[in-house]
């Protein structure tokens, strides 16, 4: 079945335009504003006064649509909902504004005589040209323009008519370019503009699953700016965790001769204080190695500060000082060498310690951390390793 004759992507269309409307107000508005979908309107916007401003949308997937014609549907069920909401006294005369809004491009209409009237004698020629556009009315429209044009009605079409305006594709916020507006207003800041679509999208979701709550609760969709600034603000900090983790080793290859380069390093020595395993030294290695390419990657990268690293190695120191107390302790008649080899073994496989406040998943940050503080000394694995190493250091 083609598009045009398919009966849901015309509404589905229309129903995604509103929240991405919602969206852009969101995006935009001050603090203390409140956006609704299906409220007071297709998209209803509180503010901070107690003012508003109701906003119709008509949004059309077809080539040869003109919404808001001087005939049609759209515009005289827009104008009569209107004049019906100030008449009930839903709306405050003088405290309203309205917007027609749709994605297309329009021809000079009556539509745009409204948004262009800002004066008394600009207001009456908009009166005419809609009882002239009202003459012999269809069906479709009669009610409505009965209801638009009645005497009674006068006054209220005139305060529309001046707190009116109609936005269509070339104002660049309704029509291909709404993402791109909406993305300007949320101001995201430098770090995160790659991931600006992926931001909004998320913020769309949230503001669909908002909505979708509180209907289902059968209460009225109000979001506030509030909210929605929060929500913002976690959407960024989210991905600023995201860019402070490692990376994952298999995405580090350590060549062999990278290991060689780094075995007469001090840290490397420590460990064949407690143990002859080659793969334990090369595994060490690799960590070592892993973790100084991430940890310039993530200080460069991920705004992770000299301060955070500074915090890092401290709490690693202090969880080695404990460890290392304690199995001296515990392994007093024990081979210094199988103490030793406890203590490297305990302190450095399997944990994985926060940095800058985030979990970590790559064992070899943590551990590669504590082969760089053994590297100088400020940690070892033999319970008498500062002795040693000095012995070492003396041979050499």
């Amino acid at each position: 079945m083609s598009l045009e004759k398919h009966s849901a992507p015309g509404p589905a269309a229309g129903y995604a335009f509103q929240f991405e409307r919602a969206l852009f107000w969101l995006a935009q508005s001050p603090a203390g504003f409140a956006i609704g979908i299906e409220t007071e309107d297709d998209v209803a916007i509180r503010h901070q006064d107690g003012s508003r401003t109701l906003e119709q949308n008509k949004h059309s997937i077809q080539e040869q649509v003109a919404p808001f014609g001087d005939r049609s549907k759209d515009l005289w069920n827009t104008l009569s909902i209107w004049v019906s909401a100030l008449e009930s006294g839903k709306l405050e005369s003088g405290k309203t504004r309205f917007l027609m809004v749709t994605n297309k491009t329009l021809p000079d209409c009556i539509g745009k005589q409204i948004s262009d009237a800002n004066t008394d004698e600009k207001i009456d020629e908009c009166i005419k040209a809609l009882t002239a556009a009202a003459a012999d009315p269809s069906e479709t429209i009669r009610t409505f323009t009965e209801k638009v044009l009645a005497m009674s009605s006068e006054g209220h079409l005139r305060v529309i008519i001046e707190n009116c305006e109609l936005l269509d594709e070339t104002s660049g916020t309704t029509g291909l370019d709404l993402r791109k507006a909406t993305i300007a207003e949320l101001q995201i800041p430098d770090g995160f503009t790659k991931d600006a679509e992926s931001i909004a999208d998320e913020l769309l979701g949230w503001v669909q699953r908002q909505v979708l709550g509180l209907w289902q609760k059968r209460q009225p969709a109000w979001i506030s700016r509030d909210s929605f600034v929060t929500q913002f603000h976690a959407a960024l900090d989210r991905r600023k965790r995201q860019q402070t983790r490692e990376r994952a080793a298999n995405l580090i290859p350590v060549f062999d001769e990278q290991l060689g380069r780094e075995k007469g390093r001090d840290f490397v020595k420590q460990i064949y204080l407690v143990t002859d395993e080659d793969s334990r030294v090369e595994e060490s290695i690799r960590e070592f190695i892993r973790c100084n390419i991430e940890k310039n990657r993530l200080s460069a990268d991920g705004n992770i500060t000299d301060q955070d690293w500074i915090d890092f190695e401290e709490t690693l120191r202090s969880r080695w000082d404990k460890i290392f107390s304690r199995e001296k302790r515990l392994g007093r008649d024990d081979p210094e060498e199988d103490v030793g080899f406890r203590i490297l073994t305990v302190t450095t496989d399997e944990h994985r310690e926060k940095l800058a406040g985030v979990e970590t998943e790559q064992v070899y940050l943590t551990a590669g951390t504590y082969h760089r503080m053994a590297e100088r000394l400020a940690v070892g694995w033999h319970p008498r390793f500062e002795e040693l190493m000095k012995q070492e250091e003396k041979n050499d």
